[in-house]
């Protein structure tokens, strides 16, 4: 009798959870959220939203709960520390956005979870990528595609790879990962994360023809640069505004500038650059000062030095950089 009451109690404390249904659908729609918030808020208030949900996802983890729910709290860490790494690399925190990632990986493999798995590796490529580390970049990228169930994912992680390779400069590896993304489009397959939470973690159409002009300003193809990224602009400010990425379109506007420049058209790349110099100081994120770099080496060319619409644009630049998203936190007070 005993041993009978014994495996009763320890039954009757494994059945005890401090996690209800309620409590898991409200995290779930926190996350969806703040998914689809990300894309069109500045990163500060955002990354503060998303540390006051994980934190109490981690209070959670504390207390016991059923097998399945641990597991369905091991991916909502999971995919709250995935949005907190693409939220630091947008302030330019890449070390931190690192840590995140590999924490959002390991959160995926706790759980076995296919979408999370895909694209924390995405996310991880493009931190390297950032990193100026873009063959581990490439190896990152690639091993996603064990996981990639989904089309989304699939076609993600292949846009991903193709701009990696043409900043190495392999054009021949650069076109075979473009075929392969169209090819993979055709794949009917989807998944929870990709398709349907989406926002950060989704890759519409404009978001893959915004990627296709940043890999072809890396080529130094000014024709096909221009047809993507106005296709991009065009996507963005004509969908939906609540899942018009700011930040997106503004990298976009900022590939179109540099295909003008190339093409010799100044007044091209000015008329593409005027809103994003217009943006909001919150909003002015990491990846468009380093870009900005790259147009302001392009207009100190001879072609452009002796016009006073370059020195013009120059300056324009200048300010710009001079008060970004990140420089906007005070000492002390970065949440990375």
């Amino acid at each position: 009798m005993a041993a009978a009451h014994e495996a009763s109690e320890h039954a009757g404390r494994a059945e005890s959870t401090n996690v209800g249904a309620t409590t898991l659908e409200q995290l779930d729609a926190d996350v969806t959220r703040i998914a689809n918030d990300y894309v069109h808020i500045p990163p500060v208030p955002m990354m503060v939203e998303m540390l006051r949900v994980r934190r109490r996802v981690y209070r959670l983890l504390e207390g016991h709960q059923r097998p399945a729910d641990t597991s369905h709290l091991y991916l909502l860490a999971g995919t709250l520390s995935g949005l907190l790494a693409n939220a630091s690399t947008d302030l330019g925190y890449l070390d931190a956005a690192g840590e995140q990632v590999r924490a959002a990986w390991a959160y995926a493999e706790l759980c076995g979870h296919n979408g999370l798995r895909a694209w924390t590796r995405g996310m991880h490529a493009l931190i390297e990528y950032w990193s100026e580390r873009p063959r581990r970049a490439v190896l990152l990228a690639q091993s996603g595609q064990e996981f990639a169930d989904s089309a989304t994912a699939k076609v993600r992680l292949l846009n991903i790879e193709a701009r990696i390779w043409s900043k190495i400069g392999s054009a021949t590896d650069t076109d075979r990962c473009i075929r392969a993304a169209d090819d993979a489009r055709e794949v009917a397959a989807t998944d929870n994360l990709h398709d349907e939470v989406g926002g950060v973690f989704g890759f519409p159409d404009a978001k893959a023809q915004y990627y296709a002009g940043a890999t072809y300003i890396h080529l130094g193809q000014a024709e096909p640069a221009l047809t993507a990224t106005e296709r991009a602009i065009h996507l963005y400010a004509n969908g939906p505004s609540e899942k018009r990425s700011y930040g997106a379109e503004a990298l976009a506007r900022v590939d179109c500038a540099a295909a003008h420049l190339i093409n010799g058209s100044l007044d091209g790349a000015a008329e593409a650059l005027n809103p994003v110099l217009g943006l909001a100081e919150d909003k002015r994120i990491a990846q468009l000062e380093e870009r900005l770099a790259g147009v302001r080496r392009r207009i100190a060319k001879p072609a452009f030095r002796d016009a006073v619409e370059a020195r013009f644009l120059d300056e324009r630049i200048e300010e710009f950089c001079a008060a970004t998203a990140a420089k906007g936190i005070p000492p002390g007070n970065s949440t990375p």
